[in-house]
């Protein structure tokens, strides 16, 4: 079982998630060339951003007990970071 602290990153993990499938299907619509290539950039980067969040997670998942802190660190400035960058208010 779950502490309450990884249950809770787990569940904004897949909010995150369900949040960039959608801004990807509004940004993949039809749009002139120059918005289209800036949009396509946009995402990503976006999708960068919520890999690195996703893979600070699976590192602290998979962690003993040696630099928890500094893993749980790295993953709220991630999330933090993704968080700003798709326009997610906590």
């Amino acid at each position: 079982m779950m502490d309450p602290y990884m249950t809770n990153t787990e569940a904004l993990l897949r909010q995150g998630k369900v949040r960039l499938d959608s801004l990807s299907v509004r940004m993949r619509a039809a749009a002139p060339a120059f918005s289209a290539m800036a949009r396509r950039r946009k995402l990503m980067n976006l999708e960068a951003r919520y890999a690195e969040v996703s893979r600070r997670y699976e590192m602290l998942r998979s962690a003993g007990t040696a630099g928890v802190a500094d893993l749980k660190v790295g993953l709220e400035k991630a999330l933090d970071t993704f968080r700003s960058e798709i326009g997610w208010k906590p």
